[in-house]
């Protein structure tokens, strides 16, 4: 059997979530054979056929990128060219090149829609590409999800529920092989008898650190985060702000302009930085203020690690996945006084955040696993390629 997947850029030209769920579908069958089709990172870099940790990947030349989206022909040739011998496509939306392809019928194999997110960016574009979407979805043989709840509030998706599966999002068995290392060395700091009181109480009175991990985009809310963290009344707090993006010199100027001595923009870091980023924080704050965030797999990074979570109420899976009063607290999208209580809370109370660490590891541990999210793949790609059950079209039976 052979899958081939399609997006516009993968790993290592960054590629945020969507390439996580791209390389956890390739390793975590690899009794499949596996192809990754996306564009090269700039337009002054040719085609390509490559090998990213033993994944084969092929990097189309594109001509431009409006709007962050890669134009190729050399990308719709070679889905044409590369899916004849394909079981299963996987388009991962949102990325127009892959619905032109599935217009065009380029591709070979059943078609599998990963519905990552809306296109609510693109206001101004969506009457236009609202009905190629549409033609996707008709196409689709199946359509997958990260949420019950991204079916709920899309308007586009709920027409085509039948046909939807939920497969939540996995977190890295290295950050849960971390995450137990790190609660270990915890537990034993604690338990070491050795430990004075001068010890305990120079812990205690340690600076509280806030971390936000994530691209800065406009719809990660780090505006927001920004002026909570001016209002924050205790004073021993540290920011620290991981990622880059086209708002970066945006946001350095506004903590310049409230005056913010404790935050540190980090820029882009590694996987192996990132955990350590983790380990030193005391909680994670996600202040999206879109359901473009639809799921945010940094929150389960930092739920290995038993760190609590900050995020906030929006239409999709977000506070599904870190749950109010259960592994951290929600607060309301956009409102700076409520996300300056919940940071308040969680930096005055220890106690409250070890119980919240607490769950929140025990929970993905529970449910997000690479194992489980495989497991939730290959059944719905055998029954698309073996029984036929899943037929295109909107009369269908339901998913997993």
């Amino acid at each position: 059997m052979k899958i081939t997947q399609l997006f516009k850029i993968y790993w290592p030209d960054n590629g945020g979530g969507i390439a996580k769920v791209m390389e956890s579908i390739a390793s975590g069958l690899p009794d499949w054979e596996h192809e990754i089709i996306v564009c090269q990172s700039t337009r002054h870099k040719k085609s390509m056929d490559d090998h990213y940790q033993g994944i084969a990947v092929r990097r189309c030349r594109q001509f431009f990128s409006p709007v962050s989206t890669p134009v190729s022909l050399r990308f719709l040739y070679d889905v044409k060219k590369r899916t004849k011998d394909t079981d299963i496509v996987i388009s991962h939306f949102p990325y127009p090149m892959a619905d032109l392809a599935v217009l065009f019928g380029l591709y070979s194999g059943r078609l599998v829609v990963w519905w990552h997110c809306g296109f609510e960016k693109y206001e101004k574009l969506a009457p236009f590409y609202r009905p190629l979407v549409r033609h996707t979805l008709n196409k689709a043989d199946r359509i997958l999800v990260s949420s019950r709840e991204n079916i709920k509030n899309s308007d586009l998706l709920r027409h085509y529920r039948k046909k939807c599966s939920v497969i939540p999002f996995c977190v890295d068995q290295e950050y849960l092989d971390r995450g137990t290392a790190y609660q270990n060395a915890c537990e034993a700091q604690r338990q070491k008898a050795g430990s004075t009181a001068q010890d305990l109480l120079a812990n205690a009175n340690r600076p509280v650190r806030i971390l936000f991990i994530g691209r800065l985009v406009w719809y990660k809310g780090c505006d927001v985060l920004l002026k909570a963290f001016a209002k924050i009344r205790h004073t021993d707090c540290q920011l620290v702000l991981v990622g880059s993006g086209p708002l970066e010199q945006e946001l350095k100027d506004l903590a310049a302009a409230l005056k913010l001595k404790n935050v540190t923009f980090t820029g882009m870091i590694s996987e192996e930085e990132k955990m350590d980023q983790i380990e030193a924080c005391d909680f994670l704050v996600l202040p999206s203020v879109s359901k473009a965030e639809a799921f945010a797999v940094v929150q389960l990074e930092a739920m290995a690690f038993g760190k609590p979570v900050i995020n906030t109420a929006l239409e999709s899976g977000v506070p599904y996945v870190s749950i109010d009063g259960v592994t951290g607290k929600t607060v309301t999208p956009g409102s700076i006084r409520e996300l300056t209580a919940a940071m308040e809370e969680l930096a005055r109370n220890k106690p409250l955040r070890t119980k919240y660490g607490a769950n929140a590891r025990r929970m993905v541990q529970k449910n997000y696993t690479q194992e489980l999210m495989a497991d939730r793949h290959r059944r719905v790609f055998e029954k698309l390629c073996h029984t036929g059950k899943y037929k295109t079209g909107r009369k269908v039976t339901s998913g997993v």
